[in-house]
């Protein structure tokens, strides 16, 4: 069965989004995230990992958010492969989000792209649902 291992919130304030799942929630710091699209934090309570995500640049965001969007912004589903997660999407006509896919640089089929990278995919009710075959850090098996 695929798990809710990963979820990503957007946010203008990562600093006080960071503090309030830390001081109020207690939740731990696994590290902090600097890159050229978003910055902010994975958190994580030792099963479910917490991206905190302030992103710079709209692509990575979605083109319907933008850097300005707050919120849920997707859910990370680890799933064995044989489970055919994957599959089950596409035939349910849930189509892979190359948009953001293209603006994070992972791609299927491209040579430095590895089955266990997050490939995200337009969910229902405008949640993104992101699949992963490894997980993310700070989650249990």
């Amino acid at each position: 069965m695929a798990r809710i291992k990963h979820i990503a919130i957007a946010t203008n304030d990562a600093d006080g989004t960071r503090d309030f799942y830390t001081d109020v929630i207690g939740m731990k710091v696994v590290r902090s995230v600097e890159m050229a699209k978003y910055s902010g934090y994975i958190l994580s309570d030792g099963y479910i990992n917490l991206a905190i995500l302030d992103f710079k640049q709209d692509d990575a965001a979605g083109s319907e958010r933008g850097t300005a969007f707050e919120g849920l912004h997707h859910i990370g589903i680890q799933a064995d492969p044989k489970e055919g997660v994957i599959e089950k999407l596409t035939s349910h006509g849930f189509k892979p989000r190359t948009d953001i896919n293209d603006a994070l640089g992972v791609k299927a089929g491209r040579a430095s792209y590895k089955p266990t990278h997050e490939f995200k995919y337009q969910g229902p009710s405008g949640v993104v649902i992101d699949v992963s075959t490894s997980g993310w850090e700070g989650t249990s098996d």
